[in-house]
Formats: C-alpha cells, sequence, structure tokens
C-alpha cells in the first residue's frame, strides 16, 4: 500500500469508523504542505496554524455528515484554502475578493525558517506532554493507555479495570486535566493548539 493508498484509508476509518487516531495521523502528514502553502498566501503565520487547527476540529464536529470523498488532498486544500481566507478577512486581513491582486501567492517563499520552528514547537511540546504522562499514577497512564492508545471503549475497560463506567469517565478526566496542567506549566505557555489535547476533549464530550 503507497503513502496516498494508507492517507485515503486512514481517513476512511475517521469518517465511517471514528477513528481519532486516523484523523491525527491525517493531520500529521498533511500539516507541513498546508503549513508551507497557507504562508505563501499570507505572512500571517498565526492565522495559518488556527486555520489547520480549527479545520481538523471542525471534522471533529462534523464526521457524521462528510460525503465521499474521491480526491482526499484537493479537498483538504480547498477547505484549508477557504478557511483561510475567512479567517483573514474576519480579522481584516484581506478584502472579500481573494481572487484579486489584494492577495499575492508567494511562489519563491522560503519557509524553512518557519518549519524549523513549527518542528521545535511541536517537539518542546511532545517532550512535554511526555514528562506530564510520567507524573500520573499507574491507574491513570494505563487509562490513557487503553483509551487514546488501543481505542477502547468506556465500557470494556470499566470490565478491565473493574470499576464503574462513571469511575472511567471521572479517572480519565482528571489524567487529561493533570496534563495539561503540567504540560502548560512545563511549557509555560497555552497549549492547547496542539492537536493531541483537541482529540482528547473530543473524545471526553
Amino acid at each position: 500500500m503507497d503513502n496516498q493508498a494508507k492517507i485515503n484509508y486512514y481517513w476512511n476509518q475517521f469518517v465511517k469508523e471514528g477513528k481519532l487516531n486516523a484523523l491525527s495521523k491525517i493531520y500529521f502528514a498533511y500539516y507541513d504542505f498546508l503549513f508551507d502553502y497557507g504562508l505563501r498566501l499570507t505572512k500571517n503565520i498565526q492565522a495559518v496554524e488556527d486555520t489547520i487547527q480549527n479545520m481538523f476540529v471542525n471534522f471533529l464536529n462534523t464526521r457524521e455528515r462528510i460525503g465521499e470523498v474521491k480526491n482526499l488532498s484537493g479537498y483538504l486544500v480547498s477547505i484549508f484554502r477557504r478557511t483561510l481566507f475567512k479567517e483573514l478577512e474576519a480579522h481584516n486581513k484581506i478584502f472579500r475578493d481573494d481572487t484579486s491582486d489584494n492577495l499575492q501567492f508567494d511562489f519563491f517563499k522560503s519557509v524553512e525558517n518557519s518549519e524549523v520552528h513549527d518542528k521545535i514547537k511541536l517537539e518542546k511540546t511532545y517532550d512535554a506532554i511526555k514528562e506530564s504522562i510520567r507524573k500520573l499514577s499507574n491507574r491513570q497512564r494505563e487509562i490513557i493507555y487503553l483509551k487514546f492508545e488501543k481505542e477502547i471503549s468506556y465500557e470494556e475497560i470499566s470490565e478491565i479495570l473493574k470499576i464503574s463506567v462513571d469511575s472511567c469517565y471521572k479517572l480519565l478526566y482528571r489524567a487529561i486535566t493533570s496534563i495539561r496542567k503540567e504540560t502548560e506549566e512545563i511549557l509555560r505557555e497555552n497549549t492547547d493548539s496542539t492537536i493531541l489535547y483537541l482529540l482528547f476533549y473530543k473524545n471526553l464530550n
């Protein structure tokens, strides 16, 4: 199976079965491309980052309404482009007509430094998350593993750990709250922008 076939497989896993790990793989597979493309449309790095995050959060919220996608790359880029223009327009960064000369596509733009900065930031975030998880109790680490790594249902986890389903919810919520608090302390900034957190919180709702 080639790389694009794998991506399509993950997409179908997410849309048809709601597998969050599959969406996460698509996110990381396309992040660099979308980030690079976005910076050729605007110099507003924050808008580009926010657009990517918001686009994938929206997928979580609208999964059941997503129809058949024949060309995933084209589909993702089209949504990203449209969402980015709306983001910029909302902050008065461009005129309503995104096809005009008011928005200039920079074909020769070098994003090397931006990509390096973003990767460093992502690596630091993962390191902080790892450190936060190490500080959890054994039971908390186990439930995080079962729920998010193995995607086991709350009912199944309750049987495995010999606790009630309600206790599963509470244990997982406390574990995620602890991860967030510890990670923010390590990074000394809000790290809610990471897709890992987005997937965690969405799964609790």
